[in-house]
């Protein structure tokens, strides 16, 4: 009997994400340790091997067209989105040319401005988005190494909260929940930053996440990234709000149980409703 060759979008959805995103990391936390005591030349080495790495290639398409808030987003190109056939050919450009990409011209949108002008905003394409988040990936971790420990803006793991609460802190001997001194989600405390990590969000959410013990119910990885946690209604009862009912989830984990539920449907669904805000709307 001869079977049937796989899709694209079967192979795509086949990929060890997990296993994937572990690895990385491991890079990564090498990448962090090695500029720590200074040594920048392993540092350069590893960051060439996350640059050649094909799972950081394929989580950085993934983190461009499924995971972002302007992943429908058009450049120059036109292209507001990608086929999974698409997804895998951008995987073996990027593996080709990742020392010598070239991009390609900036799609320019005006904004307009309070004062009556407008400004630029400059959108890449979609290849060109990817090809930055693989740099990014290489290049963050030896950066996080070196930031000063009050340094908040655009950092993994921080935010703009992170400097109310130091001046909360400061004001308040009995505050807490601030990062602490100079810690980075690459020097490998796990436990820390899941820890953190519910902490950033409230209700049912944070009940399910500490419920969990900080790991999606569906690929089983610790919640320690930037990517969002959704919360999902197991039985797909969205008026369901029975805490039994509610598990913390990953979103791009969130969209991949939507699609298998969907069966043929291969578009990226929207998350379900968010958790509701009074008793009223709960009932």
């Amino acid at each position: 009997m001869i079977g049937r060759s796989i899709t694209a979008s079967e192979l795509w959805k086949s990929f060890k994400w997990k296993k994937f995103q572990k690895i990385l990391f491991r890079l990564q936390k090498r990448v962090y340790k090695a500029v720590q005591v200074g040594d920048k030349r392993k540092a350069r080495s590893l960051q060439k091997l996350i640059l050649k790495s094909q799972a950081a290639k394929l989580l950085a398409i993934r983190q461009v067209t499924q995971l972002n808030a302007g992943k429908k987003t058009a450049g120059i190109d036109g292209k507001a989105s990608l086929s999974f056939e698409e997804r895998l050919a951008l995987a073996v450009e990027l593996m080709q040319h990742h020392n010598n990409w070239k991009h390609k011209g900036l799609r320019e949108i005006p904004i307009p401005k309070k004062d009556g002008t407008t400004r630029m905003l400059k959108v890449p394409t979609i290849a060109d988005r990817a090809w930055q988040c693989l740099a990014k990936y290489a290049l963050e971790p030896a950066h996080e190494a070196t930031f000063h420990a009050r340094s908040y803006g655009f950092r993994t793991g921080r935010s703009t909260h992170d400097a109310q609460k130091y001046l909360f802190a400061n004001l308040n001997s009995k505050a807490n929940g601030n990062v602490k001194g100079e810690k980075s989600p690459y020097d490998g405390d796990i436990s820390y930053w899941s820890e953190r990590k519910s902490k950033l969000y409230d209700g049912a959410t944070s009940k399910a996440i500490k419920k969990q013990s900080r790991k999606c119910v569906a690929c089983g990885l610790t919640f320690i990234g930037e990517e969002k946690v959704h919360l999902h209604h197991a039985d797909g009862n969205h008026d369901n709000w029975d805490k039994k009912n509610l598990v913390a989830i990953h979103e791009s984990c969130h969209d991949y149980v939507h699609m298998s539920n969907r069966g043929k449907v291969v578009a990226i669904h929207e998350p379900c409703q968010s958790e509701p805000s009074t008793s009223k709307s709960a009932s």
